[in-house]
């Protein structure tokens, strides 16, 4: 079911032009309040800071950069068929490594006991490549059908969702383990680009073909357009942090960040999380190995958090 949602809680807080030129990805890093954007047209990447100041982080990267992800104090990007890594305290180029792909697109992050990984999607080759950091292991995990884009992992099960180009554009989950995926949902949406997660467990997922951000629950049964007049919105994230959707906008070289939460609405908390996720306090003599947010890193900062326990287990925890 598809229901247009009444936007009174999504605010725009800023919308900048100067300098965008195909802004394509956008990346948050919580230590110093500074959004990243892949500038894609020049071959730049663009930090945004916490004083509203836009300048050059990164320039010469020849093809895109495209997706984006910071693991610990290094910005990954997707640039052509290689993946490229900068320090985030001096912009400095720590990596140049060729994947051996085509138009490497979405990137996403996972740690555990064997080490940290990083998960591209190549649109062209319609594949999705799994990268080890500590020694540079690649490795092939499928094919897809169709053109992949963007890529979340969901850190409460561990499970990677693609959303796809093309007409009528499907939406893929991945079992990294067994390197075997299956199709979630066709939409009646086109261009499917940018997808993450809110609070609830509800995916937030960019649609050229609607020019609009949608929100689908958990398990897809329902969704909603919750941000529209976009043009061409491309890879998005949710800073949680900030309750903030930002939003590159290819079409016309802007960067929206808008404003939203799904507790600002007094039903919202019943209608949108009673059905996703289950809110559970600590358990008992069973000890926390860490505590994550919903894009996988670990925090300590309020809002709904994700604790992993020696046993196995796995609960999210809403901390005020």
């Amino acid at each position: 079911m598809i229901r247009i949602f009444n936007i009174l809680l999504i605010i725009p807080l800023f919308c900048f032009t100067q300098n965008y030129n195909g802004p394509e990805s956008i990346e948050y890093n919580s230590n110093n309040g500074s959004y990243y954007i892949s500038n894609s047209y020049n071959g730049q990447i663009l930090e945004f800071d916490s004083n509203n100041n836009l300048s050059v982080f990164a320039s010469n990267l020849v093809n895109g950069p495209h997706g984006l992800e910071i693991v610990d104090n290094i910005l990954y990007a997707c640039s052509g068929s290689r993946l490229k890594g900068y320090d985030l305290e001096n912009g400095n180029q720590v990596l140049n490594f060729n994947i051996g792909g085509t138009f490497l697109n979405g990137i996403t992050q996972y740690s555990d006991g064997s080490g940290s990984y990083l998960f591209l999607t190549d649109f062209t080759a319609r594949k999705l490549y799994r990268y080890r950091i500590e020694d540079e292991w690649i490795s092939s995990i499928c094919d897809f059908p169709r053109s992949p884009n963007g890529i979340f992992l969901d850190p409460m099960y561990n499970s990677l969702y693609v959303v796809t180009w093309g007409n009528n554009a499907a939406i893929y989950e991945v079992d990294f383990t067994t390197e075997e995926f299956y199709t979630v949902i066709t939409t009646d949406l086109n261009n499917l680009d940018g997808i993450s997660m809110d609070e609830c467990g509800n995916f937030l997922i960019s649609a050229w073909s609607t020019n609009a951000i949608h929100r689908f629950n958990n398990d897809f049964s329902e969704s909603e357009i919750i941000i529209s007049g976009l043009n061409n919105p491309a890879d998005i994230i949710y800073n949680q942090l900030n309750n903030v959707i930002a939003i590159p906008n290819s079409g016309n070289n802007t960067v929206d960040f808008v404003s939203y939460s799904p507790f600002d609405d007094p039903t919202a908390l019943s209608w949108w999380c009673s059905d996703n996720t289950d809110i559970i306090e600590n358990q008992e003599n069973i000890k926390i190995i860490k505590t994550i947010d919903l894009l996988g890193r670990e925090t300590k900062s309020k809002g709904f958090n994700i604790e992993i326990y020696e046993d196995g287990s796995v609960f999210k925890k809403k901390i005020f």
